[in-house]
């Protein structure tokens, strides 16, 4: 299958151009725009307080040398890329720098990994920074209380920032927002239960790497049309492995490791990542009783980032993904440097031998300097997996 299969995927590649404009506009118009990294900023803050918001994280190899000028080499390069993007507005040497980084009045970062906490420091020398502090233990009783505080603390700071109240009905609007753009994407993940599915999993991919920078008004009614032509396409073709990739992100422009996947015979049908089900498995409480901050930091701290300490709730979310999905192999994707990922995949290949369902790790990084060795090993995985079936 291709992009030109669904006609909807079209709309979706000349968005970032649109966004750029519309980003722009709204800039002179006074309306604030925050550039974050991670999923543990809620979003909903954001837009409640009337600004808009773009993700920040790197997915490009042009920018990492420049961040190694600054920064350890042996440092994941999502973390370089994205310093590197920012640090070439100052310092051009070549390299093209993303145009929404100008755009950005201030960062909202947050305490995940030690290199992500350390290069914060640096980058508040470019762009005003703020930082959200997150428990390590979310199922303590204390992390709920700790980190509504840290949101009254970041609700507080975007009220100064867009000079607008928050209110507690700005924030419930924005959780049926954010909510409904969350039960979306659940409904285009239920297209990807068939055999085979109506969208190959790299065209997935690069829709949901759109979510980060689309506005969530214009992502929810691409998603709509996307959904709309998908469940009206029924594909005859014979049964390919079905893979699902668990661990790190895949920012913007790195799509190298699902590419080869599929072009080596697989379909990519999940993804367990904060791309993929991370971003939106789990809805915010609507309850008009509840506080609203309180059920954001609730749903917020169900996030099964590798950061958190114990994970159980990441191997868990994983054997459920695996079954509902039916999934054939899992291939675990970790960059270069990112502890908690690397370490983690021995609990989560454990997990996955007692379901009997292969695993190929994958240590990389943005280059293309692996990518002969990658197909290889891929090649390999499937033809394993093809005699098992």
């Amino acid at each position: 299958m291709t992009d030109s299969t669904l006609q909807s995927l079209n709309h979706f590649k000349d968005a970032y151009e649109r966004r750029i404009d519309q980003l722009t506009a709204r800039r002179k118009e006074g309306k604030r725009t925050v550039g974050t990294f991670c999923l543990f900023v809620p979003d909903e803050i954001i837009y409640a307080a009337g600004a808009d918001r773009v993700i920040l994280c790197g997915g490009r190899n042009a920018t990492v040398s420049l961040a190694e000028e600054y920064l350890p080499r042996t440092i994941c390069p999502l973390i370089k890329s994205s310093f590197g993007s920012v640090v070439s507005r100052e310092c051009c040497g070549g390299i093209e720098s993303c145009p929404h980084f100008d755009l950005v009045d201030m960062v909202v970062a947050e305490a995940t990994c030690d290199g992500k906490k350390k290069m914060y420091e640096l980058l508040d020398r470019y762009i005003p920074t703020y930082v959200i502090d997150l428990p390590q233990k979310p199922e303590s009783p204390e992390a709920l209380y700790y980190y509504r505080g840290e949101l009254e603390k970041f609700k507080a700071a975007m009220e100064r920032l867009t000079g607008s109240t928050i209110t507690d009905e700005e924030l419930r609007k924005e959780i049926r927002s954010a909510n409904e753009t969350r039960r979306l994407l659940y409904r285009l993940y239920d297209l990807r239960k068939r055999d085979p599915p109506p969208v190959m999993g790299v065209d997935i991919l690069k829709v949901l790497q759109k979510q980060y920078f689309l506005s969530p008004e214009d992502f929810r009614t691409l998603l709509r049309e996307l959904c709309d032509e998908a469940e009206q396409i029924t594909v005859n073709s014979r049964h390919m492995p079905r893979i699902m990739i668990s661990g790190c992100p895949m920012a913007g422009g790195n799509t190298k490791v699902a590419d080869i996947i599929e072009e080596r015979g697989g379909v990519i049908v999940a993804e367990e990542s904060c791309t993929g089900t991370r971003s939106f498995w789990d809805l915010v409480d609507e309850d008009e009783d509840k506080n609203p901050l309180t059920a954001i930091a609730e749903r917020y701290l169900k996030i099964p980032c590798s950061c958190m300490t114990p994970n159980e709730r990441r191997v868990k979310h994983i054997r459920e993904l695996v079954k509902s999905f039916k999934v054939d192999g899992v291939v675990y994707y970790t960059l270069q440097s990112c502890h908690g990922y690397n370490i983690e995949r021995f609990k989560v290949q454990q997990a996955l031998r007692e379901r009997h369902i292969p695993m190929l790790a994958i240590e990389t990084d943005y280059s293309d300097s692996d990518v002969g060795q990658i197909e290889v090993r891929v090649d390999a995985f499937m033809e394993m997996i093809i005699s098992s079936l």
